[in-house]
């Protein structure tokens, strides 16, 4: 009898433990699936933010390409000063800004100059360099579109033309703004579908003169030029909460 009731005990035990288990399996389901809906970790609660997204625009990259609405600007091949050429100026700082983005966590997108239909980012950037005949011109300029479409152009532009003035010591040049960077056509969704949407904020940049030796010196190393844009990036997503 008292082997018996052992037995009974035992089968008991296991089945409380058992009963347990399940119950704890079920609670930490409903805990993960609580968090899923609310876009909450499991760890502590923490929030777990979305990834913000740049869209790096290679200037005068692959021109020929544009849509028919842009067939006017397909031979738009960008500046050449003896064998140096602006695309490949554009296409190595932009691909060292990609790297230094995805570094911080952040997704980017390697755009031609042909811009996908309401292309949607948090930040919209288009590489160029500039060129002159006068060879004593000089510095850095950029522009976001003229009528401002958002409140978010102004200070994108704020954050990375005070990085990059920091950082390449380059002399301000917005007196030579022209008005093709005004009304840049990447920017102009009321003229083109093949345009960044309206709430994006994007901005175009000359990043400095090839036509200038001093200028060359400083942008021809992508490094330079690529860190000072990130951090400028890196600046104004901090400032819209969109990174920590």
């Amino acid at each position: 009898m008292n082997k018996r009731r052992r037995i009974l005990l035992s089968i008991l035990v296991v089945s409380i433990i058992f009963l347990g288990l399940l119950r704890q399996q079920s609670s930490l389901a409903a805990v993960a699936k609580f968090g899923q809906n609310l876009n909450i970790g499991t760890n502590l609660g923490l929030v777990q933010k979305r990834r913000p997204r740049v869209g790096i625009q290679i200037g005068h990259y692959k021109a020929i390409e544009q849509p028919e609405e842009l067939k006017n600007i397909r031979y738009s091949t960008g500046a050449q000063v003896g064998k140096i050429t602006e695309v490949e100026i554009n296409i190595a700082v932009a691909k060292m800004l990609r790297d230094m983005l995805e570094a911080r966590g952040i997704i980017v997108d390697m755009l031609p100059a042909t811009v996908p239909k309401n292309y949607n980012a948090d930040v919209f950037i288009s590489i160029h360099a500039d060129a002159s005949l006068d060879k004593k011109r000089r510095g850095y300029k950029s522009a976001y579109f003229t009528p401002v479409r958002n409140n978010k152009d102004k200070l994108l532009k704020a954050k990375i033309d005070e990085s990059y003035f920091y950082f390449m010591g380059l002399p301000d040049d917005d007196a030579n703004v022209s008005g093709a960077m005004l009304e840049y056509y990447s920017f102009n969704k009321n003229r083109f579908k093949h345009a960044i949407s309206k709430k994006t904020a994007g901005i175009i940049v000359e990043i400095g003169y090839i036509s200038n030796s001093r200028d060359l010196q400083l942008i021809k190393d992508p490094v330079n030029p690529a860190y000072a844009l990130k951090v400028g990036i890196v600046k104004y997503l901090k400032a819209q909460g969109l990174l920590n």
